[in-house]
């Protein structure tokens, strides 16, 4: 994906309560599902490794299901991309973010049935989709999703802060912040499993309809603010 069709930055008031589902998702499969990761495909790269040598202490494909749908996930959205308006693009972020609620709300209703490959695929699918069209929040490069290249970025700034560089106190501030949040929506997936098991998933699909609501209500202001007034 060229800068030219980059998807569009996310305002931080729509980007907080994504990077919170999303931790809260990874502590949900990892404390309800086998220890396996949402998101955080690196954690599942690792874990397979280890348990091809040591299958006692990780079993490794539990860790392979999650990988090959995030694989299969970008490779759809890849399939799918092509230049487009911002509004298409804002667009497809709402359809995203529509089907992940209802998958997340039909995981929640049927835990207990449904197999742990399945739930951990399709969470893991619909976050490559997500990753393809979130990038950026305001002028911060951004993945909502894994947090070891936002660390990266962060440390940078924050170096770049404390060696004379006052332009990057903002920017080093907003992404302290939002690491903090997604560590907050870690520690709230971690309660809320530990008390409703797998109907947790009740939680993360909770924050991403209210952001999704949210987004659509921005646009309805703005397109509003935006339609010239009626000729006689």
């Amino acid at each position: 994906m060229g800068d030219g069709d980059a998807p569009p930055a996310l305002a931080y008031d729509v980007a907080v309560p994504l990077i919170a589902a999303n931790g809260a998702l990874d502590a949900y499969t990892f404390l309800a599902h086998d220890g396996v990761f949402a998101t955080a495909q690196t954690g599942n790269v690792v874990l397979f490794a280890i348990g091809l040598v040591r299958p006692a202490v990780a079993a490794p494909l539990p860790h392979l299901w999650p990988i090959l749908a995030f694989v299969a996930g970008i490779a759809v959205a890849r399939s799918l991309h092509s230049p487009a308006a911002p509004e298409g693009q804002r667009r497809s972020r709402r359809w995203v973010l529509a089907v992940q609620v209802v998958a997340l709300v039909v995981i929640a209703i049927f835990s207990s049935a449904l197999p742990l490959w399945v739930i951990v695929s399709v969470i893991s699918f619909l976050s490559a989709l997500q990753l393809a069209l979130f990038r950026k929040v305001a002028a911060i490069t951004w993945v909502p999703i894994a947090m070891t290249g936002n660390l990266m970025r962060t440390t940078e700034a924050v170096h770049a802060v404390v060696t004379g560089d006052r332009d990057t106190r903002r920017p080093a501030a907003a992404q302290l912040a939002l690491i903090v949040v997604f560590v907050a929506g870690v520690v709230l997936g971690a309660v809320t499993t530990t008390l409703l098991g797998g109907r947790a998933a009740f939680v993360p699909a909770a924050l991403i309809a209210a952001d999704l609501a949210w987004i659509v209500s921005r646009g309805a202001v703005h397109r509003h603010r935006t339609v010239p007034p009626a000729t006689p």
